[in-house]
Order: C-alpha cells, then structure tokens, then sequence
C-alpha cells in the first residue's frame, strides 16, 4: 500500500521521468564568456560540476510529460539544484514543483533577474491556460539555461506540450519575436501569437546553480 502511493504522488508531483544525462567535457570558452573568473580554482570546479549543460541537447525532440521532471532529472545527476528535503517545505496548494523551486530560490536569494550562465534554472509565469490571465504571480513553467549567444539571446531547454525543446528568450527586446528575421523569443501560450505570451514577458527569473563564482 505505502509503495502504491509512492507511485502516486511521483507521478503527481514529478510528472515523467527521463534518462540519466551522460556528462561530456566542457569546453573553456563555452562558458568562461559568460562568468567572472575571481579564482582559477573556483572555476576548474565550476566546469568539473556543470559540464552537463553543454550535454543537452541529446534531449531535444524526446518526448516526457511535463517541465519540473526534466529539472528533477538532472538534479538526480547533479544534486545542487535543490534537495528533496528542502523542497518538501515550499509546495503550494496546487503541488507544482516548479512553483516549489521557485520558492525555496527565493527565499535563499538565489534568484537573478539580470543575467544568466548555462546551468541556471529560468522560471516563467502564468503559462498555463488556468493562470494565463491572472494578476497573481503563478510559477508554473520551468526549464535549464544550456548557452548564451553573443547578442545576448539565452537558449534554454525545457519541456513543451509533452517534448523537449530548446528554446530562445533575448530580455532587451521583450516585445518582439524576431528581430531582423532572427528569432530571438519564443511563444509559450498555447495558440497565442501576442506580445504577452512571449516568453520574455512571463520570464520571473534565473535560479542561480552555482553560487560560487560572480556572475558579470
């Protein structure tokens, strides 16, 4: 009986569940762009723990159930995204992870609203069809920073409609989806093609993985 709701309340609260993700090398310059160096060995150390992020997209395209257990994946494999212990705290009513995560961050003050390096977690609100129009601020959108293009753009990974994706958001031109014939943000609404339903503006903010190395 005790395994049986087990069962239940990881499907309820986790969604699907992928593969392991293999780690690969990183490749300096992939991410010594996007941070600070204070110390050399602090960022030996930041690569050695999030070499992940340049592994993602062997994940794109495969299909999975919802966002938070994409996260909830890779924080098997890297387990400084949050600890289960810690998160059972910060749940709301409705039982999103993704709001939980959110909540835990902020109340650490490990959310970023400016600037993001691969491996940040980025949480978008009201995307769902219940909360689309409403003034409270819902979490209920997740996904992981993989890299960032030279004009800014941040591409992340998340799951969408049941698949992995990756996906853009550029913050300096939160109202426009392309720019020069370039995408630079997605939509994120189901069967809404407006400004408001980009994802730079239900973007709330990066949570920020590593919190060892100052962030430019």
């Amino acid at each position: 009986m005790r395994l049986a709701i087990f069962i239940i309340l990881t499907f309820v609260f986790s969604g699907c569940s992928l593969k392991t993700i293999n780690t690969q090398s990183v490749q300096n310059s992939d991410i010594k762009n996007s941070i600070k160096i204070d110390n050399q060995e602090l960022y030996k150390n930041y690569l050695k723990r999030y070499e992940y992020t340049l592994n993602l997209s062997k994940y794109v395209g495969k299909r999975a159930i919802d966002c938070s257990a994409l996260i909830a994946t890779i924080n098997n494999k890297n387990s400084d995204i949050y600890s289960l212990n810690n998160l059972s705290f910060y749940y709301g009513k409705d039982g999103r992870r993704s709001q939980a995560i959110y909540n835990l961050y902020k109340s650490k003050d490990w959310l970023n609203y400016h600037s993001a390096t691969p491996g940040d977690l980025i949480f978008f609100n009201n995307t769902t069809k219940s909360t689309r129009g409403k003034k409270t601020h819902n979490i209920t959108h997740i996904g992981i920073v993989k890299s960032i293009k030279d004009d800014g753009t941040i591409v992340f990974l998340h799951n969408l409609k049941g698949k992995n994706i990756l996906s853009v958001m550029n913050l300096t031109y939160k109202d426009n989806h392309k720019v020069d014939g370039k995408k630079i943000n997605a939509y994120i609404i189901a069967n809404c093609k407006s400004a408001s339903c980009l994802v730079s503006n239900r973007f709330s903010g990066f949570g920020k993985i590593n919190r060892d190395i100052s962030v430019k």
